[in-house]
């Protein structure tokens, strides 16, 4: 159990009763999006004009007309819009029981940012106008929603032939399948074997489809998710250091403040400091 009191800065879904939500760029956010938040649902953001940043796990990307960015959940992000303008689609986890042959952990993406050339652009956003067009009608048909859905699909497609072409062939299932698990059992799991379970693999096969599509074993990723869990946490502001080691189920707070210091050279103190 969590101790009394601790609040996780979760943002869920707009709308919680949709899969699938469409909204321009600068709608009334139910929420201060002004500090860094996390949600728990996709989001993927077209730019069509003006200019801001944002910060996606502790990276700034500059926001400008023609680029798209990604966002997985649980992870941290804080948007400056400025001038920006554009639409943002926020779906949920349950909606790829309705898009086959697309699968969830397909989006987790190293490289949430997107360049695509302007007539691939134009035709994404065209096609997410057409969706947020379907999803403001009153009483929308099974037919109307599943083409909403089929819009999303080409959308995500693009998405992952865009990252092949510019990264070479896609990350094996197995692989990709296993960087979806991270995020949302990283606080409970951090044994590979644990993860093979959940897999149905050996612990060789996983690391094997680790090094050969990212270059890591199983258990550096799952230092590296644990660590960004750590700093996402603290940028989150909501938890003190100690609530923190406790809620990634350390055994100790000198064992949370080893892990720190041996993968970032700072106590962590330091680190809270730098991040904050």
């Amino acid at each position: 159990m969590k101790p009394e009191g601790i609040h996780i800065n979760n943002i869920p879904l707009p709308h919680p009763g949709r899969l699938l939500v469409i909204e321009p760029l600068d709608y009334p956010n139910p929420y201060d999006y002004h500090r860094p938040h996390r949600h728990d649902y996709f989001e993927i953001i077209l730019v069509n004009g003006g200019t801001g940043t944002q910060q996606i796990d502790f990276t700034q990307y500059d926001i400008s007309p023609g680029r798209l960015y990604t966002v997985y959940p649980g992870q941290v992000h804080l948007m400056e819009r400025q001038s920006a303008t554009g639409l943002l689609i926020q779906f949920r986890k349950d909606i790829f029981e309705y898009i086959h042959p697309m699968k969830h952990y397909m989006l987790y993406f190293r490289d949430p940012a997107f360049v695509p050339d302007a007539e691939t652009f134009a035709h994404l956003y065209s096609i997410t106008k057409r969706m947020m067009a379907l999803l403001q009608q009153e009483e929308l048909s099974a037919l109307s929603i599943h083409k909403a859905y089929s819009y999303l699909q080409i959308i995500l497609i693009t998405l992952t032939e865009l990252r092949e072409e510019h990264n070479g062939p896609h990350t094996s299932n197995t692989a990709s399948q296993f960087l979806s698990l991270l995020p949302q059992n990283i606080r409970s799991r951090k044994k590979v074997s644990e993860y093979c379970d959940i897999l149905g693999c050996s612990a060789d096969k996983l690391n094997l489809a680790c090094k050969t599509s990212l270059g890591k074993t199983a258990l550096e990723l799952i230092h590296e998710e644990v660590l960004l869990e750590i700093r996402r946490l603290i940028a989150l502001g909501s938890l003190s250091l100690k609530e923190i080691a406790f809620e990634l189920n350390f055994d100790s707070q000198a064992n949370f403040s080893g892990f720190i210091k041996t993968r970032t050279g700072f106590t962590p103190s330091e680190l809270q400091a730098s991040i904050l």
